[in-house]
């Protein structure tokens, strides 16, 4: 079970507002204009200045979707068509039947609504209810306290910090914070889910 398989590959995970459809070369133009907002980039380990290291994420995203170790999502609003970010799976656990969320990164136009919350629900379904994964982790930068307290919020547990994991190429030294969901812990998780977006968010 290291490897995704093409089935899986295509699917397009639906939720209220957004979709998640497998990232393809058709989503770069709309993933660049994403993309390159600095503010994106503020407090990640990243430091993304320009179109050819944006067209490099999307590059390594599509090469490792072609070679199964990771499956990386374009998201868009069903409204209006418009692509307004990305987020991925990490797979090379996939033997041990775990996996990590990451590389999400939303248009700004889009944080404090309930875009990120679906978009990690519809993740989190297709985890633990169609791969049937054991964990799921989520590591964030140590200076990313908004996004620290996103995970928190769907109810992932905290296990600790990779101290100094990062350095950013303008020399800042970053902290991994790590953070997970059992499989067992999932029927809660999508209790609160459901809580968020049903009711916080409606």
């Amino acid at each position: 079970m290291s490897m995704l398989t093409s089935n899986q590959l295509l699917e397009v995970l639906q939720g209220e507002k957004v979709l998640l459809a497998p990232m393809t070369e058709s989503h770069r133009s709309g993933l660049m204009d994403v993309l390159q907002n600095p503010q994106i980039w503020e407090f990640t380990w990243r430091r993304i200045t320009t179109a050819e290291q944006v067209d490099q994420l999307i590059d390594t995203a599509l090469m490792n979707k072609e070679n199964g170790t990771e499956l990386p999502f374009t998201m868009i609003e069903k409204s209006t068509g418009r692509i307004i970010g990305t987020t991925r799976l990490f797979l090379k656990e996939a033997q041990h039947r775990n996996a990590e969320i990451g590389c999400t990164w939303i248009s700004p136009d889009y944080w404090r609504t309930k875009v990120n919350t679906e978009a990690k629900s519809l993740l989190l379904h297709y985890v633990f209810e169609q791969l049937a994964y054991l964990r799921v982790q989520f590591s964030v930068s140590g200076y990313n306290l908004r996004s620290q307290q996103a995970v928190e919020r769907l109810g992932a547990v905290k296990e600790g910090v990779l101290r100094k994991n990062r350095i950013k190429t303008d020399g800042t030294i970053h902290d991994n914070v790590i953070f997970s969901i059992l499989d067992t812990e999932w029927p809660a998780v999508k209790e609160n889910l459901n809580y968020l977006l049903n009711v916080k968010y409606s």
